[in-house]
């Protein structure tokens, strides 16, 4: 086989996001602005992933395998350097003013160059977003101004979300397996609020959190119809961190249990209605399953990345690997999927922007309210007292109601649980395939290839095992219901 002189590069001319997905040229012509501001989002991830995330992947990676407490604090200073963290934040308030879609093109971009880093991140943000799933104004605003005042101090602020325990993880995120199951977790009410007792377990971010969101029923015996939403700051009395995990992949981002000793939550930090925690749950759900799915694309077309560059270099037989027409199908065939499911990505997000959550944030009045008042008063204590009002609580969590419906809930709990299962097996399947290419030799760490395999595993299992996504997926096409 004669050797060709054309280089190969996959994403090297690093298409704009018109090119990911030709709908967003009509969207362009439609809300110029909101497109804009998305390929901003995309050349500024690019930016931090190539000289921020991708140099210290493998450094972080090999460290965290000798010690799972380790962490890299330079990372996350640069990340707060970037108002990376209150990305979600409208830019008056202190953060970047993101959309859905510019998260989604991040998270994208970022799990390209390295998963566990960038999950982290976008783990914390699935954390604070329970807070706005009840959109208690008082609660969003007040947790909005402590990141942001702690960002100017270079202070990050984790969340983390504790839903799996040692006797069920992903029965916590489906109500027959609910009923089912049998929760070490239990909240007991008291005067002023309820104490909590138990272990969760395989809690991302669990022991850098300095809030923790959990859900824990008020009767054992009947989990689902008792099951509620609590939220505590780490440093609450008879709280603590069991062991932090030594993880086969994703080792950037921690893994940790969570111990309950009669721990004292007062009323106020409730989240969610008594007996109303797997609603809350599967609200939360309904756009963290299609961030997951969107993370897990950006994995495969990391794989595919560094198996092109291996491929281009590596010499079999007097050519280069992937001048082999076997090659060429076996990475077309993955490329093939990215492109598909990158659409679906592009969809979920758009949806979420238009019809779920952030739609709060892009209604008129909200728009009007951020624009015409001062940012002093925005971030004043005195707005906060008047949000937390009975008559502002209610009038908020009416629009709530009435632009994220059940029905939107629902149709965003399907899709996503289809991007994130789809999504997952193609990062398996990725990175699988791209091991058989590069053989024993490009299996070795410096190439990253290894890496992005054992990176890949988990995103079956977390965020609902494939198989659950797929069962809700099957009862909201079939309408099945238990």
């Amino acid at each position: 086989m004669i050797e060709k002189a054309t280089p190969y590069s996959y994403m090297g001319s690093e298409q704009d996001l018109i090119e990911y997905a030709p709908v967003l040229g009509i969207m362009k012509k439609k809300f110029p602005s909101y497109i804009k501001h998305a390929e901003e989002a995309q050349r500024f991830t690019r930016r931090f992933a190539r000289e921020e995330v991708a140099p210290r992947a493998l450094e972080v990676d090999r460290k965290c395998s000798e010690d799972p407490n380790y962490v890299d604090w330079d990372f996350f200073r640069k990340a707060l350097e970037e108002h990376l963290p209150t990305a979600f934040i409208p830019e008056k308030l202190g953060g970047r003013g993101w959309s859905a879609l510019d998260m989604f093109v991040f998270t994208e971009e970022g799990c390209a160059a390295c998963f566990g880093l960038l999950a982290v991140i976008a783990f914390s943000m699935f954390g604070f977003s329970c807070a706005t799933v009840e959109y208690e104004p008082a609660v969003v605003l007040k947790f909005i101004k402590h990141m942001v005042s702690e960002e100017k101090e270079g202070r990050p602020v984790f969340f983390a979300w504790a839903i799996t325990e040692p006797s069920g993880g992903t029965d916590a995120e489906h109500p027959a397996a609910m009923r089912t199951m049998r929760p070490s977790m239990e909240a007991r009410k008291v005067e002023g609020g309820y104490v909590l007792n138990g272990i969760k377990c395989f809690i991302t971010n669990g022991n850098l959190a300095h809030f923790v969101v959990v859900n824990a029923p008020l009767d054992r015996s009947r989990p689902l119809e008792t099951d509620t939403t609590f939220m505590l700051p780490a440093t609450s009395p008879g709280f603590s961190v069991g062991k932090v995990e030594v993880k086969c992949g994703q080792k950037a981002c921690p893994t940790a249990e969570l111990l309950f000793d009669d721990v004292f939550v007062p009323a106020e930090n409730l989240w969610s209605q008594e007996g109303k925690g797997m609603q809350h749950t599967q609200e939360i759900l309904s756009v963290t399953r299609g961030g997951v799915g969107t993370a897990t694309i950006g994995l495969a077309r990391g794989v595919v990345e560094r198996t092109v560059k291996y491929a281009s270099e590596r010499k079999v037989r007097g050519h280069r690997l992937i001048d082999e027409g076997w090659v060429q199908f076996a990475l077309a065939d993955l490329m093939v999927d990215i492109i598909n499911l990158r659409h679906a990505w592009v969809d979920f997000a758009l949806a979420i922007d238009f019809y779920h959550a952030m739609k709060l944030m892009r209604n008129p009045v909200a728009d009007i309210a951020l624009r015409i008042t001062p940012k002093s008063v925005l971030m004043s204590d005195k707005l906060e007292e008047l949000a937390g009002s009975g008559l502002v609580s209610s009038m908020v969590g009416g629009m709530k109601k009435k632009l994220v419906t059940e029905e939107i809930i629902e149709n965003c709990i399907r899709h996503g649980s289809a991007l994130k299962a789809a999504g997952a097996d193609l990062a398996m399947r990725a990175t699988s395939s791209c091991c058989d290419v590069v053989g024993l030799e490009g299996m070795k760490r410096q190439y990253g290839i290894e890496k992005c395999f054992r990176d890949a595993k988990v995103t079956q299992i977390f965020e609902g095992t494939n198989q659950l996504n797929r069962l809700d997926v099957f009862e909201r096409e079939v309408g099945y219901e238990f």
